[in-house]
Parts: C-alpha cells; sequence; structure tokens
C-alpha cells in the first residue's frame, strides 16, 4: 500500500498535515530548503515538529534541498549529525553531486532524489539508484504507466507528486529571481552551533535565487506579467505557462502501478488549506478499495489548492 507524504511550512501546519492523515510530513529547514522563508522551520520548530510525529507514529523528513556554493557544503554536512540525533532519517536533496556525498558520509541516512532533480525516465530512476538515493520524487506529468514501467528498477523508491504545479521551467532549477533581485546578505551565525569556525570568512550569498548560497529566496518572478513593447507602445501583456496538476481521481491507478508513496506540493499553504487537502488525498487513498466514486469526487479540488508551493 502506498504511502501519503505531505508538506508543511509552519508547526501549526505540521499538526493539520498528521490530522489529516499523513502517512510523513516533509519540512524544510530555516536556510537551506528551496522552499524559501516561507515555508521554513527554525531549529526549535523542528524539534517540536519530530516530536509531534514521533508521537503520533508517523515520519518527518527535510527538505535539505538547495545547491550550494562549494565553501558551504561543509557547513550543510554538519546539519545532518544533530539531525540524525533527533531522529530523523530521511532527507530531500536537490544536487547530485551532494546525494552521492551524503550516501558515503552517512550510511544511517534515507535519501530522497528531489523534484528538482529532474526523473522522468526508466533511465533516470537507475542513475539516481546507484548514485545511492533510496527514492526518487517523479512530477505528476508522469502517467500510472510510466511509473510501472519504472518500478521494474530494482532497490529504489518511487514517489509521485499527484498534486504541484507544473512551470515552464524544470522545477528546482530556475534562475529568474537572481536575474531580477540580487541582493547579497552576509552569512548568518546559527544560534545552534553551526557558525563558520572562528577566524573563518562570513562571505554572501545571494537571497536573489532559491538555488543559491543555501538561502531558498524565491521572488515568484515567472507568476509576474511580462509586457512587450515596440518603441514606446505596449504590443501584448501575458503571463508565462503554469498548469496545477491534481491527480488525485487516478490515486488507485498509481498504486497499482506500483507508487510507493504520493506526495503533494504545497509547504506554502496555510494549516486551514493544507489539513481539508490532505484529507482529500487520504480519502482517495483509501477510498481505491472501497466506494469507487471516493476517487473521482476528490478530484474536484477547490481553487484555493491551485496554486501552491512555488
Amino acid at each position: 500500500m502506498a504511502t501519503l507524504l505531505a508538506p508543511a511550512g509552519s508547526p501549526e501546519a505540521v499538526q493539520a498535515a498528521l490530522d489529516a492523515g499523513a502517512d510523513a510530513v516533509y519540512v524544510g529547514l530555516k536556510g537551506w530548503s528551496r522552499g524559501g522563508a516561507r515555508g521554513e522551520l527554525t531549529w526549535e520548530e523542528l524539534v517540536a515538529s519530530q516530536r509531534r510525529a514521533a508521537t503520533a507514529g508517523r515520519e518527518l523528513q527535510v527538505a535539505l534541498n538547495i545547491i550550494p556554493k562549494p565553501p558551504e557544503r561543509a557547513r550543510l554536512f554538519e546539519r545532518v549529525p544533530p539531525l540524525l540525533d533527533l531522529g530523523i532519517r530521511t532527507l530531500i536533496v536537490n544536487d547530485i553531486g551532494i546525494l552521492a556525498m551524503l550516501r558515503g558520509r552517512f550510511p544511517a541516512l534515507h535519501l530522497t532524489a528531489s523534484i528538482g532533480c529532474g526523473a522522468q525516465t526508466i533511465a533516470d530512476v537507475g542513475l539516481f539508484r546507484d548514485l545511492g538515493a533510496h527514492a526518487v520524487v517523479l512530477p505528476g506529468v508522469v502517467g500510472p504507466e510510466e511509473v510501472g514501467e519504472m518500478g521494474t528498477v530494482p532497490g529504489i523508491a518511487l514517489e509521485v507528486m499527484i498534486h504541484m504545479v507544473e512551470e515552464f521551467v524544470l522545477l528546482g532549477k530556475c534562475w529568474m529571481p537572481s536575474h531580477i533581485h540580487l541582493k547579497p546578505s552576509p552569512l548568518p551565525t546559527d544560534p545552534q552551533g553551526f557558525a563558520l569556525p572562528e577566524g573563518a570568512e562570513r562571505g554572501l550569498r545571494q537571497t536573489g535565487s532559491m538555488k543559491r548560497g543555501g538561502v531558498g529566496a524565491c521572488f515568484k518572478i515567472c507568476q509576474q506579467p511580462w509586457e512587450l513593447f515596440q518603441g514606446d507602445r505596449r504590443m501584448d501583456r501575458r503571463l508565462l505557462p503554469s498548469r496545477q496538476i491534481s491527480r488525485a481521481a487516478e490515486v488507485g491507478a498509481y498504486v497499482a502501478a506500483g507508487a510507493d508513496v504520493l506526495k503533494l506540493q504545497g509547504r506554502s499553504l496555510p494549516p486551514e488549506l493544507l489539513g481539508p487537502l490532505v484529507r482529500r488525498y487520504r480519502n482517495a487513498l483509501d477510498g481505491r478499495m472501497g466506494d469507487a466514486g471516493t476517487a473521482n469526487r476528490a478530484a474536484e479540488l477547490p481553487a484555493a489548492w491551485t496554486v501552491v508551493g512555488r
């Protein structure tokens, strides 16, 4: 039976996802997650959330899914032992090199290749398995039949992001924010004991890109209108294409095809919206062998859920 993996961008959202029936919840750690500050937890919030998940008998996963600059890799690796001590075993990573290095240094970790790694074929799944990933996230554009083919690759679990926004760029690889907003800022001193060694250069990081410097900031430039001018005359005004994918009606097909995890996007959602979203997919997952109409009704999603996690 597949499990349901829900997002959360706050301790309250973690509780809402657990109450709604999520088997596991993934969160971002402040400063090290591609989702940005609007959906990250402080260390204290992470500790409290891990306790909540453990008490409920569920799993809390952490997304360390930025692509750090070389000097920041050591600081990223310093994060891992405290996470292990906390009882967290699954990390979601977005950098292929970091994934391979984590696999070699921390054999106790369960590593998931993030959707930003771009896997969409059976060859991709085999590649990430060989690099040391225990699971790989596939976008919702990959259908059940393709998932069934990828399931023939042994030794790696398949997660499908069945509720997500498909963008015109490869998810997690966007450079548009840094193109528009370059705002260097000092690297922070971490109050949890992860500061740079004494005498080390603090340096700068770019807060304008969600994939640089470990900051995870996104200015949503892709959602702003773009205008075409000829001289002083405005000729056109358009939004860049994006598409909401919500495959709740196909939950049963994905499970039958061999998907191990059904994953939802939406760490930016407040608890009052996240809870019903998780519950809808929980009902679709549980209803696939009972009320055949449950999955079809689950496809009727409120408009408030249609742009998440960006």
